[in-house]
């Protein structure tokens, strides 16, 4: 289009004898995938997914928590105690349509691990991982932030699983999975 047509459809009367539409605000409606509550732990021989190495060191139950991470509370996979293998699951409680985008936060404390390694980070949803991260360790503290658009629908009561692989004194911390859309703004935004 012209930019002369653009300006018709800004400018009041002028806009409806060239059949625009009057212009829609677009705000971001954030909505959580996960519960951070309802995490369970997965025993290392249930997990499908990610199956142990065979020299891995297994994390246990304990090992993942519920930790506040700032002002919001987050999965903590701890492997401070001498673990660095671990899978928590759930079901969420959103459907996803194609084309829906996906912001996650990973924050980690600073890794140490001597001698040094690589860290891998994943999230699926039921059989697909939809976020893969690696981290060379040692590492300072940081935040991963990928975003995903997703390329199928998923239904609510999908499983999303977090899995940590590493060695070292480490923690990682899932704070956000969550579906972010573009709508509407209401008349107060």
């Amino acid at each position: 289009m012209s930019a002369r047509i653009l300006v018709a459809c800004l400018v009041g009367t002028e806009a409806l004898a060239a059949g625009c539409t009057p212009a829609v605000a677009v705000c971001e409606d954030k909505a959580s995938l996960v519960d951070v509550r309802a995490w369970r732990f997965v025993e290392p021989a249930d997990d499908a997914l990610w199956p142990a190495l065979n020299d891995a060191a297994l994390c246990n139950a304990g090992d993942v928590q519920v930790k506040p991470v700032g002002d919001a509370l987050a999965l903590e996979i701890n492997t401070r105690f001498g673990c660095g293998w671990a899978t928590a699951t759930q079901t969420t409680p959103r459907a996803l349509r194609v084309g829906d985008r996906v912001q996650t936060q990973i924050f980690y404390f600073p890794q140490s691990s001597f001698p040094t390694a690589v860290a891998e980070i994943a999230i699926a949803i039921d059989d697909e991982i939809v976020v893969q991260e690696t981290l060379e360790i040692p590492a300072p503290s940081g935040l991963l932030q990928p975003v995903i658009v997703v390329d199928q629908d998923v239904d609510v009561g999908a499983d999303v699983s977090f899995h940590i692989g590493n060695h070292g004194d480490n923690s990682w911390n899932l704070v956000e999975f969550a579906v972010v859309r573009s709508v509407p703004c209401d008349d107060d935004g």
